[in-house]
């Protein structure tokens, strides 16, 4: 005789009593399951970290450094057109060898600005000068701010020069871009143009950059008017030293006078006295023309390459000008005729050129730079690769406790019972 009888292969024990019935189909949490929930939430605070860090982490450390100290160097020529006390054109012009080094030196600042500066040393031949200018710079976009700390020519200047560059141009520096350019000696800022690149730099190794082009022409500011007066160049001629230009004009000076002045009135006599004992201004304008060659990432100036920078002066006639109407009004006189027609030739004349620089960056300095931009290339590459590192690490944690997730739910089911054939005889 037999009998089939279903026997389940698990035992249900009761549960102690007082402790708490798990309801049917559910089963306590696993170490799988707890583990699962610790990889994702640590992996979505760590993505959650990647990000803030790029918001805020790297703006805030890939700024200009606050050890920044650089000195470039450039060789060059220096020509003098003119005696420098006249300002007469010389016969032959005096040409000397120059260099220029140009240091650019963080003074202090904050996490915001830095103050900067930079300080110019010119040497023609044997000569010496000296530019000193100080500027607050925004350590993050690398462009000027107004402050009463700017200084241009070593004297404090009010002047507008925000958001304009000089020392720096700003990260990320494209061909296509247009960038406002400071120049102190016309005291207002000039965008550069034409740009050109990324492309390699002959002779410079490690690094690819932008060239641009600049061109300046404009009146001189305050600042550097003073700056040309305090190295000798005159403020202003004597009209006897004005008396030779007219002369190469066909103007005998002191024959008009003689004609004009028995003809005048003692007012109009004493107007042509104050006229001649007056000292005739000189107008000073500045020209430049170049080519500066910038690595892209960092906006470091890599190369510069000046073709023409320097100075011409005119006389200024507006003293003369006082005499206009009463050289109209005694036109009819030859010699008064031909005065009046050679002033208005004389300021028509182009300026005289006093002097002119034409010099380029050294090559070992442009390497220097070179080498400078590449350690900021890889400082901004490791600061920029934390929150892709960073944040890959929290995607890989989140997967695996996903993972971990659907392994535990395809694995849960009721528990198995089977048929035993128990026989007797």
């Amino acid at each position: 005789m037999s009998i089939n009888t279903p026997v389940p292969t698990h035992h249900m024990e009761p549960p102690p009593p007082g402790a708490p019935s798990v309801p049917p189909g559910e089963r306590p949490a696993s170490r799988h399951h707890q583990a699962s929930a610790w990889l994702m939430r640590v992996g979505a605070l760590l993505v959650v970290l990647a990000v803030v860090f790029a918001l805020v982490g790297i703006p805030a450390l890939v700024r200009l450094p606050l050890t920044t100290d650089q000195t470039v160097h450039y060789n060059g020529t220096f020509s003098l057109f003119v005696n420098q006390s006249t300002l007469e054109p010389l016969a032959k012009p005096t040409i000397l060898p120059l260099t220029v080094s140009r240091q650019v030196r963080v003074r202090n600042g904050s996490f915001a600005t830095a103050v900067v500066t930079e300080q110019n040393t010119i040497r023609p031949g044997s000569l010496t000068y000296h530019q000193n200018f100080q500027y607050v710079m925004n350590r993050r976009t690398m462009a000027f701010e107004n402050g009463p700390q700017t200084m241009m020519f070593d004297q404090p200047a009010k002047t507008d020069i925000a958001g304009s560059y000089r020392v720096n141009f700003p990260l990320g520096t494209t061909a296509s871009g247009s960038y406002p350019v400071w120049n102190t000696e016309t005291d207002k800022s000039v965008a550069v143009t034409d740009g050109r690149g990324p492309q390699a730099l002959p002779g410079v190794s490690g690094v690819q950059v932008i060239e641009f082009t600049s061109d300046v022409t404009g009146p001189v500011s305050p600042y550097y008017h003073q700056w040309l007066v305090h190295n000798g160049f005159p403020s202003s001629i004597t009209p006897a030293q004005l008396q030779p230009r007219l002369e190469a004009l066909g103007v005998n000076v002191p024959a008009v006078l003689g004609t004009l002045l028995p003809v005048l009135t003692p007012a109009q006599r004493s107007l042509v006295d104050q006229v001649l004992a007056a000292p005739v201004p000189l107008n000073y304008t500045y020209f430049y023309r170049g080519i500066v060659g910038v690595e892209p990432r960092t906006g470091a100036m890599i190369w510069v390459d000046t073709t023409a920078e320097g100075v011409n002066v005119a006389p200024s006639l507006a003293g003369v000008d006082r005499l206009r109407p009463l050289l109209d009004k005694n036109i009819a006189i030859p010699a008064v005729a031909t005065l009046s027609s050679a002033l208005i030739r004389l300021a028509a004349t182009p300026p005289q050129t006093v002097v002119d620089y034409m010099w380029d960056q050294t090559r070992t300095s442009s390497q220097q730079m070179a080498n400078f931009a590449q350690s900021q290339i890889r400082t901004m590459d490791l600061v920029d690769g934390v929150p892709w590192v960073v944040g890959g690490i929290g995607v890989v944690l989140i997967a695996l406790g996903l993972v971990l997730r659907r392994r535990r739910s395809g694995g849960a089911g009721e528990p198995t019972v089977t048929t035993t054939d128990l026989g007797g005889r």
